[in-house]
């Protein structure tokens, strides 16, 4: 993997994404004028020379910028079924690896960051074992012999990401005022605040400690030990626990019943996260996990977490009670209850609700256990459910303690369409909401076992 300077200036970053727009602009504005003499296979053809060709810009670019761009990049990548298929090859790759910053700037940022602590490190591999959006992992070899991964951040990617984020700050605003009328000061300040939080590897290196002892009894989810000699702000000495990579998961040598294991485990990471613990694993980026062949998770990146309240835990349970008991009349309350409503305060309309549900439904059928990946029309039917409602969309509001929940879902969704994992969703989320819920809701839970649907006309 060659390595690459990262590009630090706060003008040259804003150039080099203003630069990109406007050349795959006019790629695709001057390959749509050329369609015009081109017969119907040529059109398709030269499609997708042009969407692989800009998808490759993008993906270069991004991968230099690091920080906050690839980030964006990641998430977008993980919701396969929109984009074309020659966009999602490319970008793709973001998840797993990006152009790595040479040796000799990560070796002397460890030397430094670590002072005298260095002595404990007896070798440094030169070739990174990942490449990402803040920092990239290395081997190590320590003076008694043990092998760790030392994750070590970029030097200067602090002040790169505060610089991103005071640039993105206007572009976003604009962007969210498109699809909707809420102040976008708080949803900001929990963006930036995650961001923020993801450079520091001390509490990185706390918040592993603290799931592994949450997951102490769940031999599911493996997490690597920290090892505090060589952990600073800036690097993260780990335990060396490899396994099958994301990109390797997904290919055919594996049976699906496995993909199917792989895929519960990855569930149980974050329902335990949201209902168990209130502490949810919030970055789905695939390449924050590896897999082992007897159906175990290793989680890696611990740098964004949740912290999820009490009421908003509490109001899912409510939520997905009445979803699954369809009883939607039920669901614009509750959420209103959880601080999401329209910005007048009056409750979502439950036809709005009940669309959504409708949908919804599919994923937890108790019989027909539904496979991710297989329906390509599901993103098209939400979207067209969004745009029947999209007044009653732009007036909604929402906490800002929502935003990384429900990232942390939509990613995972991508996540098990990936696998194409199938199982009986509804029984393992059930099994799961009935740890949040109290003595005198628990008697409920039986009626969600043969649920009959009911008709609101």
């Amino acid at each position: 993997m060659p390595g690459k300077d990262l590009i630090r200036s706060a003008t040259s970053r804003m150039f080099r994404l203003g630069g990109l727009a406007g050349r795959v602009g006019i790629s695709m504005a001057g390959n749509t004028v050329a369609n015009l003499f081109r017969d119907t296979d040529s059109r398709d053809e030269h499609r997708a020379t042009t969407l692989l060709k800009n998808a490759l810009r993008v993906k270069e670019l991004l991968g230099q910028l690091k920080g906050v761009p690839m980030k964006i990049g990641q998430m977008v990548s993980l919701h396969e079924q929109l984009l074309p298929e020659e966009v999602v090859q490319v970008l793709k790759t973001l998840q797993q690896n990006a152009p790595a910053v040479p040796f000799n700037e990560i070796r002397e940022m460890v030397k430094n960051e670590l002072g005298q602590s260095f002595a404990y490190i007896r070798h440094l591999d030169e070739n990174p074992l990942a490449a990402a959006s803040i920092g990239q992992v290395h081997r190590a070899v320590l003076v008694n012999g043990a092998e760790i991964a030392l994750k070590i951040q970029y030097p200067g990617i602090d002040d790169v990401i505060r610089a991103d984020l005071k640039n993105l700050k206007g572009l976003l605003k604009l962007l969210f005022s498109m699809f909707s009328r809420m102040d976008m000061e708080p949803v900001w300040q929990e963006l930036k605040a995650r961001l923020m939080e993801e450079l520091d590897y001390e509490k990185e290196a706390a918040s592993m400690k603290r799931m592994a002892d949450l997951f102490a009894d769940d031999d599911r989810i493996i997490i690597p030990k920290v090892i505090d000699e060589v952990t600073t702000r800036h690097i993260l000495g780990m335990e060396l626990i490899l396994g099958i990579s994301p990109d390797t998961v997904s290919e055919n040598r594996y049976p699906q019943s496995l993909k199917n294991t792989w895929a519960k485990s990855m569930v149980n990471l974050i329902l335990k996260g949201l209902f168990h613990f209130r502490f949810l694993h919030a970055d789905p980026n695939i390449a924050n996990f590896a897999f082992l062949e007897d159906g175990r998770l290793i989680v890696y990146d611990f740098g964004c977490m949740k912290e999820v309240p009490e009421n908003l835990c509490r109001g899912y349970v409510r939520l997905v009670s009445s979803f699954l008991n369809h009883e939607y009349p039920k669901i614009p309350t509750i959420l209103k209850s959880m601080g999401v409503h329209k910005a007048n305060g009056d409750p979502m309309p439950w036809q709005m609700a009940a669309d959504f549900a409708d949908v919804l439904q599919e994923f937890f059928d108790p019989v027909a256990h539904y496979t991710f990946g297989n329906d390509a029309k599901i993103y098209a039917r939400l979207y067209e459910i969004g745009n029947k409602h999209i007044s009653e969309s732009m007036s909604m509001v929402f906490p800002k303690d929502i935003i990384f929940i429900d990232r942390t879902f939509g990613g995972h969704f991508g996540n098990l369409c990936r696998l194409n994992a199938r199982a009986d969703w509804r029984s393992i989320l059930l099994s799961h909401m009935s740890h949040a819920f109290t003595d005198s809701a628990s008697k409920t839970l039986n009626d969600f076992n043969k649920p009959e649907k009911k008709n609101y006309g």
